[in-house]
């Protein structure tokens, strides 16, 4: 008995949708927002998605098993489900033998590398960030500015409620601390329900996955092969896409970096082409005691260097490490150093103050 085509089959559609609704949330978010179906009888079901990662989630989420059960609870029947996205042929949810035997065929098997941004999502998350930066948390505010994308999973294994995973780049996960994901989820999860997502509790950060091709084996081993490469260039190419803060080729960890590093700029224009300064962001450096860190910058003026470290929350448990590495860096050379309060990134004139003592200070060492 074929139901397919006309009013019958959005009807049954909107049904169904219903059904899926009392058995998963997260699985009705995705349908009701990125399916549309094309052909439907008992044997056979065909939905159009939106996009690809739309289609991702929903395979990777168990969505397949849940349309059936709601479609044989509103119809009787148990068709096979195939998705089709826009310009791509229909295709069914990749079972295991069949990612097992492209694996033993040497073939590259494209794993989704997160999911974009929706209108919706996008919406809440600059309405979260808004929120955060008007409440005085302006740390939070700027993290949130390199969220590359958001994907909703089920919270627990029945699918009472969806968690929220911010999707960054690697090296930016770090600054997404215990306490500063605390201080985001309750002003997210709020956005969230006041735009529709009334299940969303709780949220964590995820590293966004490289984007790679047939070739990743050959593409890896030449970057082995490179050996030692400064700190720039790791975290440059440790991504296949373009990092997501950059400022005249040089990478950056956050906003308030980019602000130390604008103002910093700004004090080397003013000053007199044949008495400058240079700036590195983020270079590697091997100090005498015969560690290997990262100070956020380096300033070269006048035959003397000195260092910029931009200081969160997570330093104010970190004096007595903080100190014993000043220390070190000093004792190999390094005349100053000023740690600024990411507190402080937020104005440029006082921020402009704050570089202009820096610089004084190193002069004078």
């Amino acid at each position: 008995m074929s139901v397919d085509g006309g009013a019958g089959l959005l009807g049954r559609w909107s049904a169904i949708l219903g059904a899926v609704k009392e058995r998963r949330r997260f699985t009705w978010i995705l349908l009701a927002q990125n399916a549309t179906p094309t052909s439907f009888d008992e044997s056979k079901l065909i939905l159009q998605i939106a996009s690809d990662s739309a289609r991702d989630s929903f395979l990777n989420s168990g969505g397949i098993e849940i349309l059936q059960q709601s479609v044989q609870a509103v119809t009787g029947y148990l068709p096979e489900v195939l998705l089709a996205t826009h310009g791509s042929p229909v295709a069914e949810s990749p079972s295991e033998a069949t990612v097992e035997s492209a694996m033993e065929a040497g073939e590259a098997v494209q794993q989704p590398v997160g999911s974009p941004l929706s209108p919706q999502m996008e919406k809440i998350l600059a309405q979260t960030a808004f929120l955060m930066h008007e409440q005085g948390k302006s740390q939070a505010a700027a993290l949130l500015l390199d969220v590359e994308g958001v994907e909703l999973a089920p919270g627990n294994s029945f699918g009472d409620y969806e968690e929220a995973h911010l999707v960054v780049p690697p090296f930016l996960v770090p600054r997404f601390t215990d306490a500063m994901l605390e201080s985001i989820a309750p002003v997210f999860e709020r956005v969230a329900y006041r735009n529709g997502l009334e299940d969303v509790h709780g949220i964590s950060v995820i590293p966004a996955l490289p984007s790679i091709g047939s070739d990743w084996r050959q593409e890896l081993q030449r970057r082995l092969a490179g050996g030692a490469v400064s700190n720039q260039a790791i975290r440059s190419r440790s991504r296949a896409v373009k990092p997501a803060i950059m400022r005249d080729g040089c990478v950056f960890d956050s906003l308030e970096e980019v602000r130390v590093y604008e103002a910093l700029k700004r004090a080397q224009a003013v000053l007199p082409p044949d008495a400058t300064i240079s700036i590195f962001p983020l270079p590697a450096g091997r100090v005498g005691a015969g560690n290997t860190w990262t100070p956020d910058f380096l300033v070269a003026r006048g035959g003397r260097v000195g260092i910029i470290e931009v200081d969160g929350p997570q330093h104010s448990g970190r004096r007595a490490a903080d100190s014993t590495r000043d220390r070190h860096w000093r004792n190999s050379g390094i005349v100053h150093i000023e740690r600024i309060l990411v507190e402080e990134t937020s104005d440029d004139a006082e921020l402009d103050k704050l570089v202009q003592v820096f610089l004084k200070r190193l002069r004078e060492h």
